[in-house]
């Protein structure tokens, strides 16, 4: 029986709310190696966004490298280029880590065809299966943009074209296949419509989606651009979303992470086994009053803790209560809850413009900033409205050279 290994969305160097999670990432990174090395997996596949940023820390490289080195000792890992990946960091990384140097470890920047990176052949137990993985790293609708358009590529042309570039690699991943002894794999970076996004997923286009039918019928479907670890509805086969290592916003807080482990014989329904996450400092929300935190407070030690609060008053006095019950959690953003009356009426005429600044000095205050803050940024505010008062741009030179080429255009001569 084949293994398969599958992680994704890693994600490093992301900052919550300005707080480094580097300790939190060291710790799950520590945690899959672990699950690699206890379940002995013939394939490790992640399904992109390895990195936040397109342009990654070399504390950031350094970590992921580490990782993905002790992850290819242990079986063959393959990685795609995500939304959030540079190929050119990827290309590079598979210059001076990848095959060529007998690692096992393989970086997929963008789209290759079949004999150029991709799809890959790997022989499993002691050589008796094999595996075979096509990889499609994410791919942007500008690459099926047409020059005759004029209003860019449309929903309809993103999915007919994702499905050609499928069909070229499943094409090839099926070119001398073996029902007795392969298993098919397709991995890749997109996002199935159908999908439970997360609030995290900012970068996620809902416009350009891949219907799940389209999906390239193999043995399993390893998807990564989703946070939120979770199965394709409706298919014959298994297609997951390994999901994010750890919760990316406070929308994720009670999110199970999770890898996947798959095993998979030729020729037969394959079993798809979440292995939970637990590392890494837990994300909580709390609704409620000082004295229900108080009382909660033991459980919230060690955490990164977004609390509202419920019948306090705003201000800086209100974030350093909150930090005397609980002092051993990391507070985001502590806020009172806004409650609104029901019976709350418009105290001024509503076809009356209202006062900016005086509606973002109250919106200020009630995010606890100090006075002597909130008055400088309000004066900066109001500096930038008396700039817009003047309705009348200034040309840019680039305009001022197209209206002249409109004005005085060339015609052909016989």
């Amino acid at each position: 029986m084949s293994r398969l290994l599958h992680t994704s969305d890693w994600h490093l160097g992301h900052v919550l709310h300005g707080h480094s999670r580097e300790e939190d990432f060291d710790a799950v990174l520590a945690e899959i190696v672990a699950i690699a090395q206890e379940s002995q997996p013939d394939l490790i596949v992640h399904s992109g966004d390895l990195f936040h940023s397109s342009r990654p820390t070399a504390r950031d490289l350094i970590r992921a490298m580490r990782t993905l080195t002790e992850l290819a000792a242990i079986a063959p890992t393959v990685v795609v280029a995500g939304n959030h990946d540079s190929p050119t960091y990827f290309e590079f990384l598979n210059l001076v880590s990848g095959p060529s140097l007998g690692r096992g470890l393989f970086f997929v920047d963008r789209l290759r065809p079949a004999h150029d990176g991709g799809v890959f052949t790997f022989d499993a137990c002691g050589g008796e299966q094999r595996i075979r993985l096509a990889a499609m790293p994410f791919v942007h609708p500008n690459r099926f943009w047409q020059r005759s358009s004029t209003s860019g590529t449309s929903h309809a042309d993103y999915a007919e074209a994702m499905r050609g570039l499928q069909a070229e690699l499943m094409e090839a991943l099926y070119k001398g296949y073996d029902a007795e002894r392969d298993i098919l794999l397709f991995m890749a970076h997109v996002f199935v419509t159908g999908a439970t996004r997360s609030p995290s997923e900012r970068a996620v286009d809902e416009s350009f989606e891949t219907p799940p039918e389209d999906l390239p019928v193999v043995s399993y479907a390893a998807l990564g651009h989703i946070h939120r670890p979770q199965p394709v509805q409706g298919l014959k086969f298994p297609a997951r979303y390994a999901g994010s290592p750890l919760p990316m916003d406070f929308g994720e807080a009670d999110d199970s992470k999770s890898v996947v482990i798959v095993d998979a014989d030729p020729g037969r329904p394959v079993r798809v086994l979440p292995r939970r996450l637990s590392s890494g400092r837990r994300l909580a929300n709390f609704i409620g009053t000082l004295e229900e935190l108080k009382a909660a407070a033991d459980q919230y030690d060690g955490t990164f803790l977004k609390p509202v609060i419920v019948g306090a008053e705003p201000g800086v006095l209100l974030a350093q209560k909150i930090a005397e019950i609980v002092p051993h959690a990391i507070l985001v953003k502590p806020a009172p809850a806004r409650e609104a009356a029901a019976d709350a009426v418009l105290d001024f005429d509503p076809v009356d413009e209202p006062d900016l600044p005086e509606a973002f000095r109250a919106y200020l205050a009630s995010e606890g900033l100090s006075n002597p803050a909130a008055e400088s940024t309000v004066t900066a505010f109001i500096q930038l409205l008396n700039e817009l008062d003047d309705e009348t741009p200034p040309t840019v030179r680039a305009e001022e050279l197209l209206r002249t080429a409109l004005e005085d255009t060339w015609t052909e001569t016989s």
